[in-house]
């Protein structure tokens, strides 16, 4: 497997700024308020900036111990944020969400990883951090829409014995 990393040239990457900078100019133009969006917009790039030179610290790593601390971390914030919609026991719920996440994920990575791609060692960081971040997604999102469904359904439970009504 190659371990090369596409080097875009800084002109490239200035045609990705072209819809922003409309989209600024547009701001500017309606309502003068594009001092929020630039101040944004150069927080989001320092943001990237250092985000990317953590990832390349990562997938330069040849230790399993680093990818396991990633996904670990990726897994346990995930959790969290699939129960944002969760007003009540969100505490008592996170360690139900964090196994859903960590099972079902982790045995499609698992299956990916090394019945499918046999990597190399086996958490060649390059594809298995990647495939983990989209598996963690994958399910995190059904977790999203199972706890939204939860929530309607025990708020219209709910709605009847709290106006009165025997909820039957």
């Amino acid at each position: 497997m190659t371990t090369t990393i596409q080097v875009i040239p800084f002109s490239n990457l200035a045609l990705a700024f072209i819809p922003t900078l409309i989209v600024v100019a547009i701001l500017y133009k309606w309502s003068g308020e594009h001092r929020t969006a630039l101040y944004g917009i150069s927080r989001m790039l320092v943001q990237l900036l250092l985000l990317g030179y953590f990832l390349s610290y990562i997938f330069e790593s040849n230790s399993g111990m680093v990818v396991v601390s990633v996904i670990a971390v990726m897994v346990f914030v995930s959790s969290w944020i699939a129960l944002r919609t969760v007003k009540t026991r969100r505490r008592a719920l996170y360690t139900k969400a964090f196994a859903s996440l960590l099972l079902g994920g982790g045995v499609t990575l698992l299956l990916v990883t090394q019945g499918v791609l046999n990597l190399d060692p086996w958490y060649y960081p390059n594809y298995f951090i990647p495939l983990a971040g989209i598996a963690i997604f994958v399910f995190g999102n059904r977790k999203n829409k199972t706890s939204g469904l939860i929530e309607e359904a025990t708020g219209s439970i709910q709605a009847p014995k709290e106006s009165g009504e025997s909820g039957t």
